[in-house]
């Protein structure tokens, strides 16, 4: 044999030899196989249906839609609308490539009807959406096709709200919105964007309805709404564009005409707000002290209750008390005769929401038991007080005083003291503040006022020297509450903050028409500060940080915002938005001036408030 030469026994043996390496090799990189091209972000592409989508003289109710390939439904409860509005839901199903709809409710003649699945679609494998897709058939000769679209937002903040009906009327009466279903809907997307298709040429009213019942009409004094003031007339318009069509990258193949419609009612703006009604009834009443009386409602009260006594003598032996809201009400006892019963017996007449949503008196007969504490400690330890005090020395109770001291008060702040219970202030009992000038404390002119009338708080207002420091003090027993506990001697310094750390803000505004009311905002649009807007407009003493800033018209003169009502076709009151970001710095004065009308209503308000708010409510 020759060198160089191999024989078929020799060739036999390299070949096993090479497929046991390529096998070898294939087993240590399993993961590095094929590996399937390209993802696929395709969504899925309908290819036919039976109907054909825009057929004409359809009156069956089952309609199938064939994919290019397997596709499935997401939240097609919430999704998919059918318009007109379906009082029967439809039964909507995905098989493999096929979406099947059949429309439960009975057909109705020469009608267009119109299967918008939004984004229900999507691909069995990578969950791509097919976007914007909608199927139309007709009952009688002609497919209806004008639209009317626009945006729904939050009357009060500006944002977009998604998922909310929207509907029309040919019935121009201002009770059809009440009495009749929507005549064709749709459903507004995480933009708050809405397409209302299928519309037939004529003259309509617009809504928004958070439509609770879902029947399709504004039957509930609760559900939330929008409205426009204006009748809409839909029309469509054409304008021409060229289409360029590219042979490859560099050459032109040709030039088409293509015909684009304009919808004229496309831009249209809806602000949704929810009716000043909540259904009133009392929560729950509870003694949780034997001279406190407290009852809880779910609504503010326009008209106070009526409390009569069965086994005690109410007559003027108690201090009531109303929340800011008007929605709790307290009897703070004054007759110790009273409060030391362990059942009190009354009457309490209040108004309740009937079934009518009308307000009507409701009667209850109502027992309050309190649990006293010694009780508690004598069942529980099985040993009286009396025997307990015998042990040790019954430790003096004295009443608590809570204030907003800080080592680092604020120049434009009241000093504030505050109570549990009520108070009575004794004259003939002390109450100093004082300065502190190098090592010395000197007097100030500093007068106790009493901010409510029981006496639950009590400020100290003053022009604060900054940089300075002050020292309060308090002579023991000064206020005294109606249970008979008093307060200790109490004695506290605070320092003034430098005028050199706040930033303080000036809003130039020309054009007012007198009940222009700004709210300065943090990130979180919580309202750090209400002001009545002037042409200059200060904001002083602002701690540095970012601030937003937004208008309210206060139309009724009551200075707060106020939301709408359909039945006397009043509007929330428009609300307006600076459009950018205040970055205040310490020491810093920042001027602006705000044409608060100059932008549309949709481009006002800063996209991270807005962000800010989408994605709080997606974590609820």
């Amino acid at each position: 044999m020759k060198r160089g030469l191999m024989t078929f026994g020799g060739a036999r043996a390299c070949f096993l030899y090479l497929l046991a390496g390529l096998l070898a090799m294939s087993c240590a990189n399993r993961g590095g196989g094929p590996q399937g091209g390209p993802k696929d972000i395709a969504p899925p592409i309908p290819l036919k249906s039976i109907p054909e989508n825009g057929a004409t003289n359809y009156t069956k109710s089952t309609i199938d839609i064939y994919f290019d390939e397997i596709v499935l439904l997401e939240k097609s409860y919430e999704k998919i609308v059918v318009s007109p509005p379906q009082l029967k839901s439809p039964i909507v199903k995905a098989y493999g490539r096929k979406v099947a709809v059949e429309l439960a409710d009975s057909l109705v003649p020469d009608i267009t009807y119109i299967i918008d699945f939004s984004d229900a679609i999507v691909d069995n494998n990578e969950k791509n959406k097919l976007l914007d897709y909608y199927f139309s058939f007709s009952t009688g000769d002609d497919i209806d096709s004008l639209m009317i679209g626009g945006t729904l937002i939050d009357a009060h903040t500006l944002n977009p709200v998604s998922g909310v009906l929207v509907g029309i009327h040919s019935n121009l009466n201002d009770s059809a919105f009440q009495k009749l279903p929507f005549e064709r809907i749709s459903k507004t997307n995480d933009k708050g964007e809405f397409w209302i298709k299928g519309v037939k040429k004529g003259a309509y009213k617009v809504f928004a309805l958070g439509d609770l019942n879902s029947n399709y009409m504004c039957d509930q004094p609760i559900e939330p709404l929008a409205f426009l003031d204006s009748i809409v007339i839909p029309d469509v318009t054409f304008a021409e564009h060229l289409d360029t069509i590219w042979k490859d990258s560099t050459t032109i193949d040709t030039i088409v005409k293509r015909q684009h419609p304009n919808f004229t009612a496309s831009n249209l703006l809806l602000r949704y707000f929810e009716p000043d009604f909540v259904r009133q009834y009392l929560v729950k009443s509870e003694r949780v002290e034997p001279y406190k009386l407290s009852f809880y409602f779910n609504a503010s009260l326009d008209t106070l209750p009526i409390l009569e006594s069965l086994n005690f003598k109410l007559d003027h032996n108690y201090l009531l008390q109303q929340s800011a809201h008007r929605d709790t009400l307290t009897y703070w006892l004054t007759d110790t005769l009273i409060s030391n019963m362990d059942t009190l017996s009354y009457v309490f007449t209040y108004l309740k929401t009937d079934s009518t949503n009308q307000l009507s008196a409701q009667t209850d007969t109502l027992n309050s038991i309190v649990r006293r504490k010694a009780d508690v400690s004598e069942k529980s330890t099985g040993r009286s007080s009396r025997s307990k005090d015998n042990d040790v020395k019954k430790k003096i109770e004295f009443l608590p005083i809570k204030t907003n001291s800080s080592t680092n008060f604020d120049v434009y702040n009241p000093f504030i003291l505050t109570f549990e219970k009520p108070t009575k202030y004794d004259i003939s009992k002390a109450i100093l503040v004082e300065l502190k000038v190098d090592s010395l404390w000197h007097p100030t002119d500093i007068k106790l006022h009493q901010d409510d009338s029981l006496g639950l708080q009590y400020s100290l207002q003053y022009n604060w020297q900054p940089e300075k420091t002050y020292r309060l003090k308090i002579d023991s027993a000064a206020f005294v509450s109606l249970d008979g506990l008093h307060t200790n001697v109490y004695e506290g310094t605070f320092k003034i903050r430098s005028l050199e750390s706040y930033a303080t803000l000036f809003i130039m505004m020309d054009k007012l028409s007198g009940g222009e009311i700004l709210e300065l905002l943090d990130k979180n649009e919580k309202v750090i500060r209400t002001v009545k807007a002037t042409k200059e407009t200060v904001f002083e003493y602002l701690n540095p940080g970012d601030y937003y800033l937004r208008l309210f018209v206060d139309e009724n003169g009551n200075n707060k915002w106020d939301t709408g009502n359909y039945s006397t076709k009043q509007q929330a009151e428009s609300v307006y938005y600076f459009p950018f970001k205040f970055t205040l710095r310490a020491f810093w004065e920042v001027e602006e001036n705000w044409d608060y009308k100059a932008l549309p209503l949709l481009k006002q308000k800063p996209e991270e408030l807005i962000k800010s708010s989408m994605n709080k409510k997606k974590t609820k």
